[in-house]
């Protein structure tokens, strides 16, 4: 296990220690949702843990207004869902010195470690060929997302795997994890993250929400 797996996992742990009591009992859904500082910038991601309530559900489902939304995206579409920063933070959060400076060194160190980092290019390779520092800034930042979404997958196996979901909650929920830029891939993250009987109900929506568009 590397030191920022350990140190993820530890935030992870408290973040959900700290889930407010009262709620508990009505939380269904834990977000993972995935970003950055500079949205496009994959050198400095975080990781912002939150959850909705079904008591969050009724509300949007009855709060009228032009149309009626439906019932399975206001449950299961993170765009419903209250985007708290407040909550649990891992990574280079959007206020570096209080969020999780830790967590962020750490990242930092593992990707340098792994030879993913990259300062600023160049914008021509010392060839003239612009294209050349183009693709090796894309070829890196597709590992970067990867590696992130790694130890995102890995904290959400772990909050299921070592008890400490069901015995903040009282049971197993699913851990949704997203990146607002990449919509679409939620569902291969979700079934990575959770185990089958847990993320079920999502999946058939996120799926069934696919074909729709596809048709």
């Amino acid at each position: 296990m590397t030191a920022f797996q350990e140190h993820t996992r530890r935030v992870g742990e408290r973040t959900l220690e700290a889930l407010p009591v009262p709620l508990r009992g009505e939380i269904y859904v834990i977000s993972f949702r995935i970003w950055r500082h500079d949205s496009f910038d994959r050198r400095h991601p975080y990781l912002a843990i939150g959850y909705n309530t079904e008591s969050e559900v009724r509300r949007v489902l009855g709060g009228g207004g032009g149309g009626s939304p439906d019932p399975g995206d206001v449950r299961w579409s993170y765009a419903y869902w209250p985007l708290d920063e407040t909550t649990g933070i891992v990574g280079h959060g959007p206020e570096p010195a209080t969020d999780d400076p830790a967590g962020a060194a750490l990242h930092l160190a593992e990707i340098k470690e792994l030879g993913l980092w990259y300062e600023e290019l160049d914008p021509e390779d010392g060839n003239g060929n612009e294209n050349g520092a183009r693709e090796e800034r894309e070829a890196r930042d597709k590992l970067l997302v990867a590696h992130f979404d790694d130890a995102c997958v890995d904290l959400a196996r772990h909050l299921h795997t070592s008890g400490k979901l069901t015995e903040v909650l009282g049971r197993p929920v699913p851990i949704v994890p997203f990146d607002m830029y990449r919509a679409g891939y939620e569902p291969d993250l979700a079934e990575a993250a959770n185990p089958p009987e847990v993320v079920a109900d999502y999946l058939a929506w996120a799926r069934a929400r696919a074909r729709a568009r596809e048709e």
